[in-house]
């Protein structure tokens, strides 16, 4: 049974409804945080010393984002979605920006649908057991870097996206990577084996340095190194490219 977690929440709403909001640490020894966000400029980072905050420092007031949080045994769950259902015209989401940050000493599976817009996603370092995102349309930047996240899927349906996976590794990586049209730049660690299977792809593919065999490209790091990031990449119409860094 889940219970409402007795939390602080501080807000404010001056000139051009700016609004903060923060939820307190709870007792969980992870969380998993649902984020749905419909259009706009989307900002999630791991600089928060509290489970988790929200800033919306302009647009329209019933668009601001809602955090609601609960825990059940030792696992919490967040939702940040937009407070209100009033009814939604294009011209709302204009300025339409929320700016997110969690904790990044929690363990934490994040998933994260955007319907249209720009993200910029940064948990670089953060303690992530699984990665999830769906984006319809847009651009996205996704810094992943010394996260070591074992299970990533990724859903694109038109737009771009950066996603970076380098850094340390302290164990495997199971990617599914989903395309339909436009490009994808992945980053990926020279020092960790790294295996991708590129199907269904009408466009171009650049992977540098990597051995191919068929739809199959591996790095020199793979099977000599002790961890191992296998990516499956299913895509549609575009590009991708591939660069390993240290």
């Amino acid at each position: 049974m889940f219970f409402a977690l007795a939390t602080t929440v501080t807000a404010s709403k001056p000139d051009n409804y700016r609004y903060k909001k923060a939820i307190e640490k709870g007792n969980a020894k992870e969380v998993k945080t649902d984020i749905d966000f419909l259009a706009g400029e989307l900002y999630l980072d791991n600089s928060s010393n509290e489970l988790a905050e929200c800033f919306y420092g302009k647009g329209t007031e019933f668009l601001r984002p809602g955090m609601a949080y609960n825990e059940m045994g030792k696992t919490g769950y967040l939702r940040i979605d937009s407070e209100s259902n009033k009814e939604r015209r294009i011209e709302d989401f204009d300025d339409n920006e929320w700016r997110l940050s969690i904790n990044p000493n929690i363990p934490n599976s994040v998933s994260i649908r955007l319907k249209a817009g720009e993200a910029d996603i940064d948990l670089e370092g953060s303690r992530l057991n699984r990665f999830e995102y769906k984006m319809m349309a847009g651009e996205s930047k996704i810094n992943l870097r010394n996260t070591s996240v074992p299970d990533l899927t990724f859903n694109m349906m038109a737009g771009e996206a950066w996603i970076d996976l380098s850094g340390r590794w302290n164990n495997d990586l199971e990617a599914i990577i989903k395309g339909g049209v436009g490009e994808l730049d992945l980053v990926v660690p020279y020092n960790v084996g790294v295996r991708i299977f590129v199907s269904g792809l009408i466009g171009e593919v650049s992977i540098p340095f990597f051995n191919r065999n068929g739809k199959t490209y591996t790095n020199d790091a793979y099977g000599r190194s002790k961890h191992t990031l296998f990516i499956n990449i299913e895509a549609g119409i575009g590009e991708i490219n591939v660069k390993m860094v240290e």
